[in-house]
């Protein structure tokens, strides 16, 4: 089963990647003190909110800064990885196979992971993890500086919204039995992935969309507060109709967060631990 929206991954430019960090530090998010070194050169990053993470990924001495201008990683929480793949249908099961991964110079994975075929190059990776030791158990209770506390839903700006919401629902219902409860999104847990058309998202302010793949919705206990802390640490904010309120790194353009005020801490922590237990 999917337990949560576990993390989402943004690869920054080399050169940016200590300004970035500073930034969110200055926007007041949570910076957690593992940092992990990925043998191909790049460093990770991780803002922790309650059940999840966003994590910024340098480029790394392989990658080339238009490949990753614009691009992004959702992963999802499975609870028993193995035991849903060797579930699937046997058609499934050769195109679809777990990949173990653990930190640079780790012996023992650290969790196990599956990636879901995208449906074209270049579209917004969506990943299954279950964790096997380490951080992904943590379902932090705390509330960081800027009362941003967890991630709601993610929606992927993509050029055929219904195709996409199709594809990827045709996967994870042989992995979980998902069922799309709404147009253009489906429901893990009480978050949501989401689909949303890139010529329908278009914002004619100050927001620009043109580099975002996705949008990363997140709950605070105080719009004041988060908005404030957000436009002193050099983001630009916006309201985009259909969608919410924007606020958009400068540094990291890719970076866009949908500002929501409409769930409470205490219940979306019980209904984590309910789903991760």
């Amino acid at each position: 089963m999917i337990s949560r929206l576990d993390h989402v991954v943004y690869p920054v430019s080399t050169s940016l990647f200590d300004d970035v960090i500073k930034q969110l530090t200055r926007a007041g998010f949570m910076e957690h003190t593992q940092k992990v070194h990925h043998s191909d050169g790049r460093v990770s990053a991780f803002f922790r909110v309650s059940g999840g993470y966003l994590e910024f990924s340098s480029c790394g001495s392989v990658c080339e800064e238009e490949q990753f201008a614009g691009s992004c990683s959702v992963w999802l929480c499975s609870t028993d990885l193995n035991a849903e793949v060797e579930n699937l249908p046997t058609s499934h099961g050769e195109i679809l196979a777990i990949t173990k991964k653990a930190p640079f110079n780790d012996h023992e994975p650290a969790w196990l992971l599956l990636n879901l075929p995208a449906r074209c190059a270049g579209d917004v990776q969506v990943s299954l993890i279950e964790y096997l030791r380490g951080i992904g158990a943590e379902l932090s209770a705390r509330v960081p500086d800027n009362g941003l506390f967890a991630i709601i839903a993610v929606s992927v700006i993509c050029e055929r919204a219904e195709l996409e919401m199709h594809h990827y629902l045709a996967s994870l219902g042989f992995l979980t039995g998902a069922i799309a409860t709404e147009k253009e999104r489906f429901c893990i847990g009480h978050q949501w992935l989401a689909f949303l058309s890139r010529h329908e998202s278009l914002c004619a302010g100050p927001i620009d969309l043109s580099h975002v793949s996705c949008l990363v919705h997140m709950a605070t206990v105080d719009l004041s507060l988060t908005t404030s802390m957000l436009k002193s640490a050099d983001f630009i904010l916006d309201e985009l109709p259909g969608v919410g309120l924007l606020a958009q790194s400068r540094l990291a353009p890719s970076f866009c967060l949908v500002l929501d005020t409409g769930v409470d801490p205490e219940w979306h922590q019980t209904r984590l631990q309910a789903r991760s237990g």
